[in-house]
């Protein structure tokens, strides 16, 4: 299991007995874990109590996500106070599109706490002006994108709508991707042009296509970029650092389901390291062949070695347990000046995708 400083080992398995309790409630449970259950055997109430026991319950039916409707996940107890709850999609890059659900306060804690405790230790700028050009619905990086802006003291982003969706189906090259690039292109540049954005949030691939375009004057007053929606490789992050000398840059990796673990470190020679913020989440790397899922999840590769990163989500509202995600990633220990913060488990490095086994160049994050 992964390495946890002594007081987090309390607070996760605290919270861990709590979920559990809740979603396995023979009269209140949510209706998924209700049912699996006789498959697996055990009685969960009783026999996960600690994060170390989470391997008892199997690899999550991803499928399951992208199938079933959405209260199957949500405790009976908590449907009577639906419309609190903030409903979303992956982006399904890699398939079918998994939906998901986050009390508004698990919302915060998925998505805005982690950055704003990564904002704050890398002096990321506040009460700027920011220009969001990203997705809305039905991804909930664009109702992050507002959240983080005014955690941080400033407005609702300037925003330009961009579907991921629509453009993975246009032939790279083609006139309707060139003109569907154009379109975003130009709006963005409209508002950099005419007004005082100080912070740049978007994928790597749209900032790498506009910056060229964008007035020197302009991009020295950019202050901040936070990249997200497809993952940035160090050459990426030098090249953006070189084009706004004066921004903090912050990335994040992550999807829907479980939130972001932003970026803490980074070095040309080593990339991105990446940690879950809190005590809601347990990451894991499991080695990514060598047995079934079910014997995979009984151990973890050591530091400094590759594997496949693996998601448990510990929340009242939806619990998903022993998510193997599509993703291959170097497992690394806490940073030791990050504890405080709240950083307090192992991370990840380097990220990427494995589609049919073989490791390729990283598509897409939340």
């Amino acid at each position: 299991m992964p390495h946890l400083r002594t007081p987090l080992i309390h607070r996760l398995d605290s919270r861990l007995s709590r979920v559990v309790a809740i979603h396995f409630d023979p009269a209140g449970g949510s209706p998924y874990w209700l049912e699996r259950q006789p498959a697996m055997g055990i009685d969960a109430r009783t026999e996960i109590r600690s994060v170390s026991d989470l391997p008892k319950l199997g690899p999550m039916v991803e499928t399951a996500l992208a199938a079933r409707p959405i209260e199957d996940f949500i405790p009976r107890s908590s449907l009577n106070r639906r419309c609190e709850l903030l409903i979303a999609e992956t982006a399904g890059t890699l398939g079918r599109a998994k939906f998901c659900a986050h009390r508004r306060d698990e919302f915060h804690q998925a998505f805005i706490e982690p950055f704003v405790a990564a904002a704050q230790r890398a002096a990321f700028p506040r009460g700027l002006n920011w220009l969001f050009i990203g997705p809305s619905g039905p991804h909930i990086i664009g109702k992050a994108a507002i959240a983080c802006a005014n955690a941080l003291g400033s407005p609702d982003p300037f925003t330009i709508d961009f579907d991921p969706r629509w453009a993975k189906k246009l032939p790279p090259g083609t006139f309707g991707w060139r003109r569907y690039l154009e379109h975003v292109e130009a709006q963005a540049l409209t508002i950099i042009e005419s007004q005082n954005v100080g912070v740049l949030f978007s994928t790597p691939i749209v900032l790498q296509s506009i910056m060229s375009r964008i007035d020197w004057r302009k991009r020295d007053e950019i202050r901040g970029i936070h990249l997200g929606g497809v993952s940035v490789s160090p050459q990426q992050r030098e090249l953006f650092a070189q084009t706004f000398p004066n921004a903090v840059i912050l990335s994040g990796y992550g999807n829907s389901l479980f939130g972001v673990m932003p970026e803490l470190s980074f070095s040309p020679a080593e990339g991105f390291d990446y940690y879950p913020h809190g005590a809601r989440l347990v990451v894991r790397i499991v080695p990514s062949d060598g047995g079934s899922a079910d014997q995979r999840l009984q151990r973890d590769v050591p530091f400094g070695q590759r594997g496949q990163v693996v998601i448990s989500r510990l929340d009242e509202t939806q619990l998903i347990v022993n998510m193997m995600e599509r993703d291959s990633a170097i497992r690394v220990a806490p940073l030791p000046s990050a504890v405080r913060d709240g950083f307090c488990t192992d991370g990840v490095r380097d990220p990427r995708p494995i589609v049919n086994h073989v490791l390729k160049p990283a598509v897409g994050f939340y």
